[in-house]
């Protein structure tokens, strides 16, 4: 999971607003594609939030609201709750927003916007992703966004391997750029080994 520095919304946005009685989320739709993309690239260096998965196609993803709009609709329109996630059911933001069922179950949650998710969560050289020293935020962050699925464990273990094959060639920052993907993964396992 990312830690994302959330800046000022940009300026498109903030003129949209502007403009723009925004009432309901759809309200947003002539903007939202390009939202969506300037916070994919300049915020997420193209990785899907939550997983770090690199996302190639912007149809791929969407604008997920950490705190869920129909708990939070006064966070409909708060920049800093907007993140881009990828679109699968059965890990991260999609599976996040079933398993939630009130609003003190966020009080638990690590949000990448407020929290460092290295203080939490780590990596192990098998993918999997575990809690530090079992604390409560990481497990229930791991098992609300299902960041153990099998897929994601198995797509883990396999850039580790890569990360284990070019790690005496190549420097940490060179080894991100050329694997793509779960940076925070990489950086982590790359100090250990």
């Amino acid at each position: 999971m990312q830690n994302i520095n959330k800046g000022n919304p940009p300026d498109f946005f903030l003129e949209f607003v502007r403009k723009t009685k925004l009432k309901e989320w759809n309200d947003v739709a002539p903007v939202r594609e390009q939202l969506r993309e300037y916070i994919l690239q300049e915020e997420q260096k193209g990785c899907c939030v939550y997983t770090e998965i690199r996302i190639q196609d912007n149809k791929n993803c969407h604008i997920d609201h950490f705190r869920t709009r129909n708990l939070f609709p006064d966070k409909t329109f708060d920049y800093s709750n907007m993140l881009v996630a990828c679109n699968s059911e059965n890990y991260g933001a999609k599976y996040k927003d079933k398993q939630i069922r009130n609003k003190a179950d966020y009080d638990v949650l690590i949000n990448p916007v407020e929290d460092n998710p290295s203080d939490y969560m780590e990596y192990t050289f098998t993918g999997e992703i575990q809690p530090v020293d079992q604390n409560e935020r990481g497990c229930k962050t791991i098992e609300c966004l299902n960041l153990n699925e099998r897929r994601l464990v198995n797509r883990r273990k396999e850039a580790f391997i890569n990360l284990n094959y070019m790690k005496n060639a190549l420097t940490e920052d060179e080894l991100v750029h050329a694997i793509g993907e779960f940076e925070t993964m990489i950086r982590q396992l790359y100090r250990q080994s």
